[in-house]
């Protein structure tokens, strides 16, 4: 390796000046030591280039200056100016820690990828990255941090990149990077994420609507400076000490807008508005009444963040007014504190300077907790990927908790979303909630300022249905984690049943199985445990039959068939097939079905009559304790007239049994008509003697159970 010049060169010059701004608050010890960190990464990236041609030590320098800028710590700074050492150099994570000890070594770490393992898909890849760095960001949120200044920098530089790559950087950002920036509360940061990523990917709508701002600028300019002129003599009449400023809209926040609401952008009338900030939270309330004394307010557009904060902590009185002409216009209204609050997020908070837990911060530990509980429950990477960028989507609905706190949800939440939102157990053991008192269903959705009260039981278990209206990531990913290991350990419980009566045929236990053959046949298949083949069994992905025969090859089968016994309540590894509709006192046999378990047929099925009678096919029958529920098809001849079908669904609910489903099909040539019933049932029986009443229906020609 070269060794690299001792010249100054334009990096030393760049750090010099950023070593200015790092003397402002930390001491000659801690950037001593920022100092080491330049010089390694300095030495570790000599000779690479980026894309646009840069040094590559620029980039992280630059990551670094942009952080001293909310004035974060200096383990923040020394990581950021190493963030890519691990990753693009020669440097391990050992010699880091060696060096620099295990604090920056595990932020390094976070931020890095994984390149070197091999990936499926790009998206694959970017969701295991995702997934790396929540975990590593629940531990410390300074990884994110980061991560965003380093995306940030990189976007200024993304017009070098090919078309492709470029816009899949843009469009991650504008899906996951701007929204976690917002999250954390840093809108300027969020901002700039934003508008860097909108030109590169829509960069024609960004040039025609950066050009109508411009103009629309320059139009109202000097409205805007009389507003202003006239809201500082109203503060100052009022004797409300504050400062007022212009705000812009910015250009990515105007196109959602015109795109969420469908509007033109001459029908955006708050590009232009107007921030006030005072002293204290009584001048905030005193400021408001001055600007809708001085402004007619427009009614239904007044919000009070102040007393309700956004769940990154952002707090300020937010009110739409006619102005001048009838302009509509809005006014922020807030602390020089929360302005500082709204530009920084949770930068400003200090916590790492002052060895604080993160726990102090109840909102942001809230939402990191429920972002590492989606990591932990997402089945794969893809769906963590698709569950983060869902959870990051705006639009609130904010309600008490029974102690009077209050919780911040997605819009449509409903009772189910908030009991997880409040824990995972309180989710999976729903009976009942109350709003305002009263006794609502699960799927009621909640509405601003609502009280909840949440009632859990033990007996109680998630509803897959809840999934057909939950809105929250957490909600939906946390049923489907519950539903995935009942089914797991169904199949176990299943499989496991199958391959002992196999054994059983063979006249051999599954105890009597050498252990040496049982490791053979678990590394056949690249099983760890004997769990992991029962479930494959049970999952219908091995025949128990073969699997038996190779424990027990020596062995001859018996003349006796084994049957076994199900009950109905195997769970989601054990499906009914619905060309036959097999219940109770059907004569049964199971086949398995890849992904799918044990699907169980009539034997006389017409869908498996010409199936050969082989090693996969399984002898089952009904237990004699099977009390459930079970879907039966009825078919009904009927003459063709008004009325029949009311008359026949009466009788079938007369004797209790719940229609599932009706198909009703015309026949005009011959005059009769064919309905097909779904029905629910216990046993044979109930289906005679519902047969045996239809029949005596005048209208009806025939009835019969229907077979497949």
């Amino acid at each position: 390796m070269a060794i690299p010049s001792k010249t100054k060169n334009i990096e030393d010059i760049v750090f010099v000046s950023f070593k200015k701004k790092l003397q402002k608050y930390l001491n000659s010890y801690q950037i001593k030591k920022i100092e080491k960190a330049f010089e390694t990464a300095k030495d570790a990236h000599h000779g690479q280039k980026r894309h646009s041609g840069e040094n590559y030590i620029t980039h992280p320098l630059d990551a670094a200056a942009y952080l001293a800028e909310y004035e974060l710590d200096h383990e923040t700074i020394m990581a950021a100016i190493l963030h890519d050492v691990v990753e693009d150099t020669n440097i391990s994570l050992e010699d880091l820690e060696e060096k620099f000890g295990k604090k920056i070594t595990e932020l390094v770490d976070g931020v890095s990828k994984l390149d070197k393992i091999n990936f499926n898909s790009k998206e694959e890849a970017d969701a295991a990255n995702l997934r790396k760095m929540i975990l590593a960001m629940s531990n410390d949120i300074r990884v994110l941090l980061i991560k965003l200044a380093d995306r940030r920098h990189n976007l200024t530089t993304i017009n070098v990149l090919k078309k492709p790559k470029a816009k899949r950087i843009a469009r991650e950002t504008l899906e996951i990077y701007a929204p976690l920036a917002l999250r954390l509360g840093i809108h300027s940061l969020s901002i700039e994420l934003e508008n860097l990523s909108f030109q590169t990917y829509y960069p024609l709508r960004h040039s025609i609507l950066s050009a109508n701002i411009d103009k629309a600028r320059g139009n109202r300019k000097l409205l805007m400076n009389k507003i202003q002129s006239e809201v500082t003599k109203k503060l100052n009449t009022e004797s409300i000490k504050g400062q007022t400023k212009a705000r812009e809209k910015h250009a990515y926040g105007i196109y959602k807008k015109m795109k969420s609401k469908e509007l033109k952008f001459s029908q955006i009338h708050d590009i232009f508005g107007v921030r006030i900030m005072t002293e204290s939270v009584d001048l905030c309330y005193r400021a408001l009444g001055c600007i809708h004394n001085l402004y007619k307010p427009i009614p239904g557009r007044f919000k009070d963040y102040i007393a309700i904060p956004k769940s990154n902590g952002y707090q300020s009185l937010h009110t739409a007014v006619l102005g001048p002409h009838n302009l509509p216009m809005e006014f922020q209204i807030r602390t020089y504190d929360m302005d500082k609050l709204a530009q920084s997020g949770i930068a400003a908070h200090w916590f790492y300077k002052t060895k604080s837990s993160i726990s102090k911060l109840s909102r942001e530990q809230q939402w990191l907790n429920n972002l590492l509980d989606i990591q932990k429950q997402a089945g794969n990477p893809t769906e963590l990927l698709g569950s983060i960028k869902e959870d990051l989507n705006p639009g609130k609905v904010y309600v008490f908790s029974s102690k009077g706190q209050i919780i911040e949800l997605p819009k449509k939440s409903t009772l189910i979303d908030y009991a997880y939102s409040i824990h995972t157990d309180l989710g999976n053991k729903y009976s009942e909630g109350l709003v305002d008192g009263e006794l609502k269903p699960p799927s009621t959705i909640l509405k601003n300022g609502q009280r909840i009260i949440i009632k859990k039981s033990d007996v109680s278990n998630p509803d897959p249905a809840w999934l057909n209206f939950v809105i929250s990531v957490k909600a939906r990913t946390s049923i489907r984690n519950y539903m995935r290991s009942i089914h797991e350990s169904d199949a176990i419980r299943l499989g496991e049943k199958l391959l002992k009566g196999c054994l059983e045929e063979l006249q051999v236990s599954l105890e009597d199985v050498p252990q040496k053959t049982l490791k053979f046949i678990l590394l056949e298949h690249k099983y760890k445990t004997l769990d992991q083949l029962f479930k494959e069994i049970g999952l219908g992905n091995k025949i128990p039959k073969l699997i038996a025969l190779r424990m027990a090859p020596s062995f001859k089968k018996t003349e006796s068939n084994t049957s076994y016994d199900i009950e109905g309540s195997e769970g989601l590894v054990m499906s009914y097939a619905k060309c036959c509709y097999p219940i109770p006192g059907d004569m049964i046999v199971g086949y398995p079905s890849q992904g799918k378990g044990i699907v169980v047929h009539r034997n006389n099925c017409k869908s498996i009559k010409h199936t050969k009678p082989n090693d996969e096919t399984i002898d089952l029958q009904w237990s004699e304790s099977v009390d459930n529920n079970f879907s039966a098809s009825i078919m009904i001849e009927v003459e063709n007239q008004r009325g029949v079908l009311a008359e026949v669904s009466a009788l079938v609910a007369q004797s209790n049994h719940n229609i599932e489903s009706v198909n009703y099909a015309d026949s005009h040539d011959t005059g009769h008509n064919t309905m097909v019933f779904v029905i629910s049932a216990k046993n044979t029986n109930q289906i005679k003697k519902l047969v045996d009443k239809l029949k005596k229906i005048k209208k009806v020609f025939k009835a019969e159970r229907k077979r497949s």
